[in-house]
């Protein structure tokens, strides 16, 4: 991430020359606190909106954003001149030339200027195919799929074992013409068959939900998360009790299956903060879902060992992996925190009072 000023600040402009000889769309947008100043853009980030580079100069750079999400880029820009952290990585939804709508991601570096910050963006429609390049979110998410794939597989196994179990019993009893003696046990192996299949069903939804993208709307926080702890359980409860303080809340503005992404990190981040010798019994994973200070909230915090100095400033960047939390599940907080900026809210983590981390979802309610 470009986070400097002088000689490195006067070659960004160079470098992202050569990006423009790659075919790579970028642009520097300096903001002062009164409106956005575009700096720097080249030839494929104009045709990535449908316009040339001299159509683009003529453009301000907000009006590059679609009505409905300018409002956010403001507020976050805001909340960047105030010190919050920039993600790395951003997704909106630009104006094409032609009036259609475009789904860009931009990779984010900064610098500080006087008066505020220059960002440094890569652009991305992430709407085309472009199978050959992953983006960072899209990354993180095969590694969320193949952290779950063996407790999921697991989770599969029981219920289907129960159907068969189940059928052979059924099989039984049908031989033997229902007998009017029989029937409240055939019931009753039906109904297991039923409660078996729609486990299986609900659970192939969630999977389906997290790995395909969806359109924004508004989403009821807590199903999403008691969605995502039905997934990732068979990958937690072998390491902690989880504790659920999953209460109702109002809605909040995001895609399923990001917001959805952005929780299984942070709690396949949080289970991997136990040792592997410490008792099963006294390991908890709280998960919260709440409202407080006028926001939504997901909280999930740990008993485990304590935050290093390292995981502490390094945990949001891309693909950052220790060698203590994130072990083992692959699964960084890059992910979380990119999601949430997106939706204009923040992921924040911190020590947990007793031992352990807290790590903290906050996110917008949709306006009414």
């Amino acid at each position: 991430m470009i986070n400097t000023v002088g000689s490195f600040a006067e070659a960004t402009p160079a470098l992202l020359d050569a990006l423009g000889y790659a075919g790579v769309g970028a642009i520097v947008i300096a903001d002062r606190g009164h409106g956005f100043e575009r700096w720097y853009a080249n030839e494929p980030a104009a045709a990535l909106l449908g316009y040339s580079l001299d159509e683009l100069q003529k453009l301000s750079p907000i009006d590059m954003i679609v009505p409905e999400q300018r409002s956010l880029v403001a507020q976050l820009s805001e909340g960047f001149r105030q010190g919050k952290p920039i993600p790395p990585m951003l997704e909106f939804t630009s104006l094409h030339k032609d009036g259609s709508y475009v789904a860009v991601e931009l990779a984010m570096g900064h610098y500080t200027i006087e008066g505020g910050i220059a960002y440094v963006m890569v652009m991305r429609d992430i709407g085309a195919n472009q199978s050959s390049q992953l983006s960072l979110l899209e990354a993180d998410r095969i590694g969320l799929v193949g952290a779950l794939s063996a407790g999921f597989a697991h989770e599969i196994n029981n219920p289907l074992t129960s159907v068969l179990l189940n059928l052979r019993s059924l099989r039984k009893h049908l031989t033997a013409s229902l007998p009017t003696p029989s029937r409240p046990q055939a019931m009753r192996c039906l109904d297991d068959i039923t409660v078996g299949a729609e486990r299986i069903a609900n659970n192939v939804r969630a999977l389906q939900t997290l790995a395909t993208r969806s359109e924004t709307k508004c989403l009821d926080l807590a199903a999403v998360v008691s969605a995502a702890l039905r997934l990732v359980a068979p990958t937690i409860e072998p390491r902690a009790h989880v504790i659920r303080q999953i209460f109702p809340v109002r809605p909040v503005t995001g895609e399923e299956s990001r917001v959805g992404q952005a929780v299984l990190a942070m709690m396949l981040f949080s289970s991997s903060g136990f040792d592997s010798e410490s008792p099963h019994t006294k390991n908890r994973v709280i998960v919260a879902v709440e409202e407080r200070n006028n926001q939504v909230l997901v909280e999930v915090s740990d008993n485990g060992r304590d935050l290093t100095t390292e995981e502490a400033r390094r945990a949001f960047d891309p693909f950052f992996r220790s060698p203590a939390r994130g072990a083992g599940v692959g699964v960084g907080l890059g992910v979380a925190r990119s999601v949430a900026a997106t939706l204009g809210g923040e992921v924040t983590l911190a020590p947990r009072e007793g031992g352990g981390a807290v790590i903290t979802m906050r996110l917008p309610p949709a306006a009414t």
